[in-house]
């Protein structure tokens, strides 16, 4: 009778030891499964246990996490699991990719096997889980891909004892409710004018829609492309986190994000705890024009952040129009004038930028050419600009009709305008004495031209004149400068 009570607490007494229990595995995950598996395990003693004396399917455990991207040891400056604390196993050798892509508790204690994997990896179709304490076993777990979790974003839990399908939770208590989220991608611009990692609200970005209108928090969220790249929603790439219909999220200053050759790219959102809620795939993109889905179509369009697309009327073709030719009160326009011009202009997907302006006849201009640029596309501007017509002092030109030209942006637009006389005040009258001149043996006459004679010549700019004026003066000034100079050097 002793004998069998003794045999009966040998094999009572290591149960009743258990404070290890293994809660939640991700055996399946959508990424990469060579470093996203997990396996979760609570300390359910009053105790701290020390991790020296702790093994996983027989394999010794070591603190902290392996970041895949640099191989480097992350989070191991601990020695005890507490209680009620979770321990988050993941890949050793190149490391792990779990804490970049679930949101895994920072209370947490990070561990890792001294081999490269898991349990020598966790397979799809099923397998058994082992973890022992002091060469105690503690806890077992077979688990089977017909209880979920196979490769679709969520992991195997217990809840009340029963292992279920669930929203991944590392380092968290599991929970049956599951919320749902009803979070379109529903715009994104990965070819933006100008750099494509700009501080926001410039540069790349993806505008989410709530269909359900109802406000939700979405701190925590994360958009992934198809190279893996990861932008998280928070303060830093969108200027409010929550949203009731629509949330714009940023790079923000990353670059790389979206992919603008021609090759496919995945655009992903994910809820907080790495749950998939969208996805969409495109193609090339042209600069400045952003992808939005209408009713279940998606096309290029002007962007619209924060706005329905509906409302989108894309226009890709380039307008100029000469709006208005101001020409004063007597409603006149003289040779020499500058006249203002009013032109409405839409840069279209096209890369020129450059317009011009300018008045000629039969292909010669009359006036100086106006030149400015236009650096955003698909937006319509009003612009009023000058216009310097040539004075036309020697009456090269006659008066009567003339083209107004304004071309670029691949588009052209003309006008008629009516010229009539010169602006008086810039042309004055002069007279010239043309004189023979001689020196030494070098001579430089008119020929059949008495040697002084008064000729009336030319009608000249006052620009001109005032030119040479300024000329005379600086030369009088100097000249003065010099025999002051002289006398003062003479009186000494």
């Amino acid at each position: 009778m002793k004998l069998i009570l003794l045999l009966i607490s040998l094999i009572i007494i290591p149960n009743s030891l258990a404070f290890l229990q293994i809660t939640e595995i991700m055996y399946a995950p959508i990424e990469s499964e060579y470093y996203n598996e997990y396996i979760e395990i609570k300390n359910v003693g009053t105790t701290p246990i020390s991790i020296e004396n702790l093994t996983l399917c027989d394999k010794e455990l070591f603190p902290g996490f392996i970041n895949h991207t640099d191989e480097e040891t992350y989070l191991d400056n601990f020695t005890e699991i507490q209680p009620n604390q979770f321990i988050i196993i993941t890949d050793g050798g190149s490391g792990t990719e779990a804490y970049n892509n679930y949101n895994i508790s920072e209370n947490s204690a990070p561990l890792h096997p001294e081999g490269a994997t898991i349990c020598g990896w966790l397979d799809n179709e099923g397998g058994i889980i082992t973890v022992s304490y002091n060469e105690e076993l503690n806890d077992t777990l077979h688990y089977y891909s017909e209880w979920g979790a196979d490769n679709n974003g969520k992991s195997l839990c217990i809840i009340n004892n029963i292992w279920r399908e669930c929203l991944p939770s590392p380092g968290q208590e599991n929970t049956e409710q599951e919320q749902t989220y009803n979070i379109k991608i529903n715009e994104f611009l990965p070819n933006p004018q100008g750099n494509d990692d700009a501080p926001m609200p410039e540069g790349e970005w993806i505008e989410l829609k709530n269909l359900d209108n109802q406000m939700i928090d979405l701190e925590g969220f994360y958009l992934k492309d198809k190279a893996n790249h990861k932008i998280s929603i928070t303060e830093t790439t969108t200027y409010s986190t929550e949203i009731e219909t629509f949330l714009t999220v940023y790079t923000n200053g990353f670059f790389g994000f979206l992919n603008n050759g021609n090759g496919t790219e995945i655009i992903t959102l994910h809820d907080k705890n790495g749950v998939p809620l969208d996805e969409v795939s495109y193609g090339s993109s042209s600069e400045g024009i952003s992808w939005s889905k209408t009713g279940n179509i998606w096309r290029q369009t002007t962007p619209t952040p924060n706005e329905e697309n509906e409302q989108n009327q894309t226009k890709f073709n380039s307008e100029l129009k000469i709006e208005k030719i101001y020409t004063g009160r007597d409603n006149r326009v003289k040779f020499g004038e500058n006249i203002r011009v009013r032109l409405t202009i839409y840069r279209g997907n096209t890369s020129k930028t450059s317009i011009s302006a300018w008045i000629e006849k039969s292909g010669e201009k009359i006036s100086k050419r106006t030149r400015f640029n236009i650096n955003k596309k698909f937006e319509e501007k009003d612009i009023t600009i000058p216009i310097q017509i040539f004075p036309n002092c020697n009456k090269k030109f006659s008066d009567g009709e003339y083209t107004l030209v304004v071309e670029g942006l691949n588009e052209e637009d003309k006008n008629t305008i009516d010229i009539q006389d010169i602006t008086k005040n810039l042309c004055e009258k002069q007279k010239c004495e043309i004189k023979e001149i001689s020196k030494g043996t070098h001579s430089e006459t008119n020929i059949n031209q008495p040697k002084s004679t008064i000729k009336e010549i030319a009608y000249e700019s006052t620009n001109k004149k005032a030119g040479k004026q300024a000329i005379y003066i600086f030369c009088l000034t100097l000249t003065l400068l010099i025999i002051q100079l002289t006398t003062e050097r003479w009186k000494k």
